[in-house]
């Protein structure tokens, strides 16, 4: 069969504890080790196309950040979280669908290390593609009777969609382009982090209170993580984020590094960047152009020192939980600071 067997899954997932990031994960290496048979079992109920496609995509090496925090946002003591495995793999197969769809919008050639969908088979393979994945994701979310989760990821699904629409229609000669930046990632990547953390909290009992404490962990964690892969966009060649290098300015890509760039450089530089994300020029020389003006500009550093902002933010909401185990407490704070650790 397709799916992950145990005893892979637990290689598997012990080769990924290797990486900065998974190291955080020993707690609920058990259930993630589930959640991985789950996402292998849901596509292999499908028919045949789709169980090709799902093959090619659920086995790609993602690091499953958002199930991740959604068991470990659940997790108490004495709690059975196997209940909840099909919420988390319900969650990643939502995360999948949306990079279904952002290769499409960006048309990307590289994803977690393989060519995308969209380029090994088409743009109305993968879209369908990730629609099927979203469909599975709802019939999930129906499957638990739950109003109060389905909000939650409905909600992560409207941010998506808006934080997407919003960055379409920007003007990347606005002044206020930073900010702008800010709302988009925060509706993106943030929402996306806040919303597991809080339906995690829901399903384990938390109070109100706790569910926007995690939600606004989840949110600082996952602006931090955004801006961290920008940062690798031009520094990781792959490792990391499983992108070439240079990859989203070469998709023109508007992120945190171009942006200070642009604000900082002189205004031949500026004119310079200006044409090329217009795509008034775009041949080799004013590619490596831009790569150049970011590198040697302060755009990186500033990125980073953005990117401990968030991370520390993070941090000091954890002391606001109450009812929050020491050993969980020192894993969502070794999260944030590992994530910052991702810097090459």
């Amino acid at each position: 069969m397709f799916y992950v067997e145990h005893a892979i899954a637990k290689v598997y997932l012990q080769d990924r504890g290797r990486e900065i990031l998974a190291d955080n994960w020993r707690m609920i290496e058990k259930e993630l080790i589930l959640v991985e048979k789950r996402l292998g079992q849901i596509i292999e109920t499908a028919g045949p196309e789709i169980k090709m496609l799902g093959s090619y995509i659920i086995t790609s090496a993602g690091k499953r950040i958002r199930p991740a925090l959604f068991l470990t946002a659940a997790s108490s003591s004495g709690l059975n979280l196997k209940p909840y495995i099909d919420i988390a793999a319900a969650l990643e197969l939502m995360h999948t669908a949306s990079l279904l769809h952002d290769d499409v919008i960006d048309q990307a050639s590289i994803r977690r290390g393989k060519e995308t969908v969209h380029r090994k088979w088409s743009n109305k393979i993968a879209v369908l593609c990730g629609d099927y994945i979203l469909s599975q994701v709802y019939k999930i979310l129906v499957e638990q009777r739950s109003w109060r989760l389905m909000d939650v990821v409905v909600g992560i699904v409207q941010n998506l969609a808006e934080g997407e629409i919003e960055q379409a229609f920007a003007d990347y000669a606005s002044p206020n382009i930073e900010e702008d930046y800010f709302k988009w990632i925060g509706k993106k990547s943030a929402s996306f982090f806040a919303g597991c953390c809080e339906a995690g909290s829901l399903v384990g009992g938390g109070e109100p209170e706790e569910l926007i404490l995690w939600a606004e962990y989840g949110y600082n964690l996952g602006v931090a993580f955004q801006i961290i892969d920008d940062y690798l966009d031009y520094s990781d060649n792959g490792k990391e984020t499983g992108k070439p290098l240079y990859g989203d300015l070469n998709n023109r890509v508007i992120t945190l590094p171009l942006i200070r760039t642009m604000q900082t450089a002189d205004k031949e530089t500026a004119k310079l960047l200006n044409n090329y994300i217009k795509q008034k020029d775009s041949n080799a020389d004013y590619f490596n152009h831009a790569v150049q003006a970011v590198l040697t500009g302060d755009g990186l550093e500033y990125t980073y020192q953005k990117a401990e902002e968030y991370a520390t933010a993070s941090i000091n909401t954890i002391s606001k939980m109450k009812s929050i185990s020491v050993k969980k407490a020192e894993l969502l704070e070794g999260l944030a600071r590992d994530l910052l650790g991702r810097r090459k």
